[in-house]
């Protein structure tokens, strides 16, 4: 009994993670609120009630806030006190909002509203509505790039409406493909990278000149985009085959794809460049693979339709959002990338199962 009682204290021990000052915020569209989880004990420490339906979760670190974009109630947007865990405001945003970001300067949001066929911003200083521009089609996903000059706008039309966003106005409309999707643009402001699911390629696009560079094939129908923290590279996860394909970002070419598991969706990447952290839908798995040896470590088990991913400041953690199980994963990086002597496997990557509500649908993450 004594042998037994010390076994378990010491796998406990083993098994314990180091703490991350920092929460996450989990929006819950089943009962319309915010999950609070605090990282430093691993434990949802707060539900927050929202006004409306929440769709997507953008942080402001420097503001200590957390934006709430929601849809079907009196209020399209809830601002957070990330430090009190609680409502500061709410106000309405836009007929039908859709995507949120926060600009790079962090002075204003921009947003889509896919009823109005808008391109708005809106003015976080103020609290208040700023200029919009009316679109030629519905909206469909966007990117500003990181000297906050240029907007790119992906239409339900198959074009994408190229915004000059210092005078404020749609420069060109060029026509990209057909089922167009998310849009990320390159670090250094010149490209575009517009997915198109159909037939399965991402357009590149020449943003200053507005108009289309190349279409690069895919053989897959792609369903997210992640850029590497250094920009060299862009990695798309194609749900249809199970792959993550690579693009060399600057010389507009595919470089190779990799194995991930069934249905991959969201991505992370560490800020090192070295790994990248896949949510395979439909396999109820988490790929985490060695970016430079192009070589997959582990495929994690992280509860049901995992279908995104975030990591903890200090890259310690992913943090993965399982949709029909309704829990936050957290997976331990470094019990992938440093393994127990010997092949040991009595530390587990998957560290605990966080119940956060029925229904999630976005995540972010925040340090205190």
């Amino acid at each position: 009994m004594l042998f037994l009682f010390l076994f378990a204290t010491t796998a406990c021990r083993r098994s314990r993670g180091t703490a991350v000052d920092a929460y996450a915020f989990v929006a819950v569209a089943g009962n319309s609120t915010l999950a609070v989880v605090d990282l430093a004990s691993f434990s949802a420490v707060r539900h927050i009630p929202l006004g409306s339906t929440p769709v997507q979760i953008v942080s402001d670190p420097p503001r200590r806030l957390v934006y709430v974009m929601g849809e079907g109630g009196p209020a399209g947007l809830t601002v957070i006190d990330a430090a009190r865990l609680e409502v500061k405001r709410s106000l309405w945003l836009a007929e039908r909002p859709q995507r949120l970001r926060l600009a790079p300067a962090g002075d204003r949001l921009y947003l889509i509203d896919g009823r109005a066929q808008l391109f708005k911003a809106f003015d976080l200083d103020k609290m208040a509505h700023g200029r919009q521009l009316r679109l030629s089609a519905a909206p469909v996903d966007f990117d500003v790039s990181a000297d906050d000059r240029w907007a790119c706008v992906s239409l339900a039309s198959g074009e994408a409406a190229v915004v000059d966003l210092a005078h404020w106005k749609v420069t060109a409309t060029p026509r990209l493909g057909g089922e167009l999707g998310p849009v990320a643009i390159r670090s250094d402001a010149r490209q575009a990278f517009v997915v198109n699911r159909d037939p399965g390629s991402v357009a590149v696009l020449d943003l200053a000149a507005g108009r289309l560079v190349t279409h690069l094939p895919l053989n897959t129908r792609p369903e997210a985009m992640r850029f590497k923290p250094d920009g060299g590279e862009l990695f798309v996860s194609g749900g249809s085959t199970g792959v993550v394909v690579i693009l060399s970002a600057y010389r507009d070419e595919i470089d190779q794809p990799m194995l991930a598991g069934k249905e991959p969706r969201d991505m992370a990447i560490t800020q090192d460049n070295h790994l990248l952290f896949v949510a395979n839908s439909a396999a109820n798995t988490v790929s985490v693979i060695n970016i430079d040896e192009r070589r997959m470590l582990a495929s994690v088990p992280a509860g049901e339709e995992p279908f995104r991913v975030a990591l903890t400041p200090d890259d310690q953690y992913a943090l993965v959002l399982n949709r029909k199980s309704g829990d936050l994963a957290v997976i331990r990086a470094a019990t992938v990338t440093r393994p127990r002597p010997g092949g040991r496997g009595d530390i587990q990557p998957l560290f605990t199962l966080i119940p956060v509500g029925s229904r999630p649908v976005d995540l972010a993450v925040q340090s205190r």
